[in-house]
């Protein structure tokens, strides 16, 4: 042993090799590329399933199951979506979607928004029990729940409305949980000076805390939509007249009596039925990832 610059060496070791500038870029873009190849082919895999819908609505009936599930059809059959459109009053069943999700998405951002803020900001007896309580409600599943509101409804007399399939879904247990997470993390001096200030709890609500919740509003938004425009059982349940069917059991058409299903239409049907959501995913798309980062939901 020797000493070298005040530092103690092995003589017989040696010296560790240290990467250059390139090496480091080059090892830094392997690593990127691996990356981008695994999101890629995770991406196509779960692509799939709505690859093969778009492809099986473009075909003739004995393509869809002749065993190439992803070759292109022998002839573009685009007139499979406006068979599709003109077996079912699909306009019809769209404003009846569309009407009752916009209704679901601002009923429960109303009232989760201020249950959540009671649970997170608001001090009162019981308030750890009740949240649990609330929270224990998740487990009890919707078949069991469904003929004691559907009786509800029924005496209330709005069998076949838009109320029947509005009301029930005016508030969320998921969404109060979802904005409580985040309405925890909204610094507590923040209150307490507008509190000193003489704002209320309401104007509190209002001017702080929903300001600064856009994020995981349009995340509860998104969830709110899509539950709503992907409800078929209940639906079902309190309408009985075609004028007031959703799109989701417009889909129902597609199966004749006498010739079976069609899968060319119930395919093209399919994918018209699912763009709204497409859609709405892809416009909220960096909120709902924001959301979900902040709520603590990760």
């Amino acid at each position: 042993m020797k000493a070298t610059t005040g530092v103690w060496r092995n003589a017989g070791a040696a010296p560790a090799r240290t990467l250059n500038v390139s090496e480091r870029k080059l090892k830094a873009w392997s690593v990127l590329v691996v990356k981008h190849v695994l999101l890629i082919v995770l991406s196509l895999a779960m692509m799939f399933p709505f690859l093969w819908m778009f492809l099986g609505s473009l075909k003739m009936p004995d393509e869809i199951f002749s065993g190439d599930i992803l070759t292109l059809p022998r002839t573009w059959q685009w007139s499979n979506y406006i068979d599709a459109w003109q077996r079912a009053p699909f306009g019809r069943f769209f404003l009846n979607s569309l009407a009752i999700s916009v209704a679901t998405v601002i009923g429960q951002l109303i009232t989760c928004s201020l249950a959540a803020y009671a649970f997170a900001c608001v001090s009162f007896k019981g308030k750890q029990a009740l949240f649990l309580i609330f929270i224990a409600t998740t487990m009890i599943p919707f078949e069991s729940t469904m003929i004691p509101s559907y009786l509800v409804i029924k005496s209330l007399g709005l069998i076949n409305t838009h109320l029947a399939m509005i009301l029930p879904a005016l508030t969320s247990v998921f969404g109060i949980f979802l904005l409580r997470q985040f309405y925890l993390t909204i610094p507590r001096d923040l209150l307490d000076a507008a509190k000193i200030d003489g704002c209320s709890h309401f104007g509190i609500l209002l001017r702080i805390v929903l300001p600064i919740s856009k994020t995981i509003a349009a995340t509860l938004s998104l969830f709110a939509f899509i539950n709503s425009w992907n409800s078929y059982l209940w639906p079902l349940l309190v309408t009985n007249t075609t004028q007031m069917r959703t799109v989701q059991i417009g889909l129902s058409y597609m199966v004749d009596k006498e010739l079976g299903t069609q899968w060319p239409q119930l395919l093209a049907a399919s994918t018209f039925v699912i763009m709204p959501i497409l859609l709405l995913f892809l416009f909220l798309q960096k909120y709902f990832v924001r959301g979900m980062i902040t709520s603590g939901l990760k």
